[in-house]
């Protein structure tokens, strides 16, 4: 065994000769084995090996038990070890989840304390071929894709598995012929964890019906790795064309998007997801969801977990973080000869004889009103119900269909800015004016409206 796990730490190219490795030390026979061979091979490379115990507060007598038997163990070989108190079953009370789970989040901080204070380079985890199937049947039982059924990844940096090459079986007979010694962690046995009852009443079944079905399980971890390598790189080719981001928002272009295989607009969801939601990864029904979703009405969204949603709209598919959140700002009385800043633009108001004005020119961020035909006070703000639209020949449109008109995404809507006058919109800053307030032969005061944005102004009025 210690010859083919060598042989797997330089196939993947684990650890490099000089860099410091920590083991996550449990006792049990895995976390043992893992810390004797990674010794053993660390003074044959020029590699220093320290551990990590993290007494977890559970079991009592039964930890503190183990947590001396860690002690010992590294004392004896010369091994740096430390070791770390955290209340578990608090922490799961806390943020409301299993033992199980708080004790992974508690172990998992830990390493990660260890490798911003600069004291490990890798961290190497004892999880191995057993523990590879048992995680590919619990993703396979939640729905997972590809990316949840290949299993565990041999390098995640700063992450390692070493064992991932060798089955629980062979480690312990590798301990028995060195004649080495571990603890057993009595849970291990209790059904009430999930991975208890996988590893003993399916797991163990399987190799009962059909001996050999764990290696064979890691095999096929390895082809789905492979596989999703492969396509990995094929998403990265359509990315640039069909996906862009900005602040917690991911946008695909539903053109080249509905263009391309089923397999890859779901690689192309789960990757947006993925990078959104901070690495934790989307059940396949999702993923299906988010794709039923660009085939149908425009405006349709989907609640997503981690507080994510996907909206449809009439170009684009957006996933985002958070529905409807955006600031909006309090509403801006304004009066001519005074300037205005309002959802991070600046804007300038003021009052010109008609006769100075001439041919009124095109620009979209500066607009001329007739002054007169204004019947209340101005305000800037956004939207809100009855607003209208005034159209050639005194004709009303509500902003509302205005807006899905010109293909609006409903969850953009809020965030134009409204010269109003009541509920009738003057100007959709950046678009279009009303025609109720447009300077006529018969203006005599024309109010001139410059919007400022970044600093500066553009032209090329776009028609609606």
């Amino acid at each position: 065994m210690q010859k083919k796990v060598f042989k797997y730490i330089e196939q993947w190219k684990m650890i490099d000769s000089g860099m410091t490795v920590l083991v996550g030390f449990s006792g049990g026979a895995d976390s043992t084995a893992l810390l004797q061979l990674l010794w053993e091979y660390g003074k044959e490379q020029g590699i220093k090996v320290c551990a990590l115990h993290v007494n977890h507060g559970i079991r009592k007598e039964e930890a503190a038990r183990d947590e001396l038997f860690c002690r010992n163990f590294c004392s004896v070989r010369g091994i740096e070890l430390a070791v770390v108190q955290e209340d578990v079953p608090r922490i799961a009370a806390q943020k409301g989840i299993g033992t199980e789970e708080a004790g992974r989040t508690a172990r998992y901080a830990a390493f990660e304390r260890q490798i911003s204070a600069k004291k490990a380079d890798r961290v190497a985890l004892a999880h191995h071929q057993n523990d590879q199937a048992e995680t590919m049947l619990f993703h396979l039982m939640r729905g997972a894709g590809l990316k949840g059924l290949r299993g565990m990844e041999p390098v995640r940096l700063p992450y390692i598995r070493p064992f991932l090459c060798v089955e629980r079986k062979e480690i312990e007979d590798w301990l028995l012929k060195k004649e080495m010694k571990w603890v057993e962690d009595s849970t291990n046995r209790e059904l009430i964890y999930t991975r208890n009852r996988i590893r003993h009443q399916i797991l163990e079944a399987m190799e009962e019906i059909r001996p050999g079905s764990v290696c064979r399980m890691a095999g096929t971890a390895e082809r789905l790795r492979e596989t999703e390598s492969f396509l990995e790189d094929e998403v990265q080719k359509r990315w640039a064309d069909i996906v862009s981001s900005k602040e917690n928002v991911y946008e695909i272009l539903l053109e080249p998007f509905t263009g391309v295989h089923s397999v890859m607009q779901k690689l192309l969801v789960q990757k947006c997801m993925t990078e959104l939601m901070g690495g934790r990864d989307l059940e396949a029904v999702h993923i299906e969801n988010v794709c039923m979703l660009a085939k149908g009405k425009r405006g349709s969204r989907l609640t997503l977990p981690g507080g994510c949603f996907a909206v449809l709209g009439y170009e684009k598919l957006l996933l985002k973080k958070g529905y409807g959140q955006e600031k909006r700002e309090e509403e801006v009385y304004c009066v001519p000869g005074k300037e205005y800043h309002y959802m991070g633009a600046d804007f300038y108001l003021f009052i010109e004889k008609c006769d100075k004005i001439g041919e009124i020119p095109v620009n979209r961020y500066t607009k001329w009103f007739d002054y007169d035909r204004i019947k209340n006070r101005l305000v800037l703000r956004t939207r809100r119900p009855g607003d209208y639209l005034e159209l050639s020949g005194g004709m009303h449109k509500k902003l509302k269909d205005y807006f899905i008109d010109c293909k609006v995404p409903r969850e953009e809507r809020d965030q134009y800015v409204l010269l109003a006058d009541g509920s009738h919109i003057l100007w959709i800053a950046g678009m279009r004016i009303s025609e109720g307030c447009k300077v006529t032969e018969q203006t005599k005061r024309v109010l001139k409206v410059q919007m400022k944005e970044n600093g500066g102004t553009e032209d090329g009025e776009t028609s609606h």
